[in-house]
C-alpha cells in the first residue's frame, strides 16, 4: 500500500514537473513582436524613404490597445472633393492582435476649415503584419468618408476609399 502511494506520488511528481514547461512553452507559442512603440511610414520594406506619416501605439498588453496617427502630409480636400477642407486632425483609434505578428486595427479622425468647423469624418481600417526582425510593418487600409452629420460609428459611409499598402519602420535608438 505504502509502495503505490509513493509510486503515484513520484508519478504525478514527474508528470507535473514534465508538463509547466510544455505550457509555457505552448503559452509563448505565436505570441510574435509587439507593436507598441512609434512607427514613422516609409516608402518600402527596404526603403527607408520617410513618407509623412507617423503612429504611437500603447496598450496594457501586448494583444490590444490605442493609435495616434499624426499624417501631416495627407491631402485634406481629397483630391478636391471638398475645397474648404484645410487641416486634418490627428486620427485616434485602437488596435487588437489577431495572431502571432497581425493586428487589426481603426482609427478616426476629422477634416476642418478655416474656421475649424468639420468638414467630412475619416475612419481607416485594415491589418498590420510586422516582419520577423519586428521593425518594419506591411499596412493594408481602406478608408470610409463620413458627413459631420453621419454617424462613422456603425453608419454607411459617404463614399469608400481604398488605400494603397502602406510601409512602416519602427523608431529606434539608432533612429533618434
Amino acid at each position: 500500500m505504502k509502495t503505490n502511494i509513493i509510486r503515484c506520488t513520484l508519478t504525478g511528481i514527474l508528470m507535473l514537473g514534465l508538463a509547466i514547461p510544455s505550457a509555457a512553452w505552448a503559452g509563448d507559442a505565436g505570441k510574435g513582436c509587439s507593436l507598441q512603440g512609434t512607427w514613422f511610414g516609409v516608402a518600402g520594406l527596404e526603403d527607408s524613404t520617410l513618407t509623412g506619416w507617423m503612429v504611437t501605439v500603447t496598450g496594457k498588453s501586448e494583444n490590444k490597445g490605442t493609435n495616434n496617427l499624426d499624417f501631416p502630409t495627407f491631402d485634406p480636400t481629397l483630391s478636391g472633393n471638398f475645397d474648404q477642407a484645410v487641416r486634418l486632425s490627428s486620427l485616434r483609434g485602437n488596435w487588437e492582435r489577431t495572431g502571432g505578428n497581425t493586428f487589426d486595427y481603426t482609427f478616426m479622425g476629422i477634416a476642418v476649415d478655416e474656421f475649424n468647423l468639420p468638414v467630412w469624418i475619416g475612419k481607416v481600417s485594415g491589418q498590420i503584419t510586422l516582419s520577423a526582425d519586428c521593425n518594419r510593418e506591411t499596412i493594408t487600409a481602406a478608408m470610409e468618408v463620413f458627413l459631420p452629420s453621419m454617424n462613422p460609428f456603425d453608419g454607411d459611409p459617404l463614399f469608400p476609399l481604398p488605400l494603397p499598402i502602406h510601409y512602416g519602420h519602427r523608431a529606434s535608438v539608432d533612429l533618434l
